[in-house]
């Protein structure tokens, strides 16, 4: 595992200590974590933290218009950043929603737990740029790819 931070909301310290003993077990490099208890408090956190993932500990408090934000303020930073969503009891509907509005992750704390590490380890074992990432056709940050298809023309298009 690659040095990084783990930015994480919650306010459940058996769910903190659940994240800790996953990150213990799975690690073989260094990792930190920066817990918030707030999504607006993990949102003022974020430029200074830098954080490789951010961990949100989804319970029957949480809202969508809270984590819309803090998914809207990953956009501006200069690399992405995959959010990972760990609710108490997984739902199909829940999950739609959270996958629409572009969360890479949502697991059960009570369906996954043996999984834990393995997901954590998916996200922060890989280097910044090659972390998984949906691809849209149209995203700026594809890089255009050029060939030659004969020794007078020259075409250029979007590899996605």
């Amino acid at each position: 595992m690659v040095d990084g931070t783990i930015l994480t909301i919650t306010g459940d310290d058996q769910f903190l200590g659940l994240l800790r003993q996953r990150l213990h077990d799975q690690s073989s490099g260094g990792s930190r974590m920066v817990v918030a208890g707030t999504t607006d408090e993990a949102c003022s956190l974020l430029a200074m933290a830098r954080p490789r993932l951010i961990v949100v500990h989804w319970n029957g408090l949480s809202r969508y218009e809270e984590l819309n934000r803090l998914l809207w303020a990953t956009t501006v930073l200069p690399h992405r950043v995959p959010v990972l969503v760990v609710a108490d009891r997984y739902r199909i509907d829940q999950a739609t929603t959270l996958y629409r509005m572009g969360v890479m992750e949502y697991i059960s704390r009570t369906h996954h737990r043996d999984q834990l590490g393995r997901v954590l380890d998916t996200y922060l074992d890989q280097s910044p740029g090659l972390r998984p990432r949906t691809v849209l056709a149209d995203d700026p940050m594809q890089p255009l790819r050029t060939w030659s298809t004969s020794a007078t023309r020259t075409t250029s298009a979007r590899v996605v």
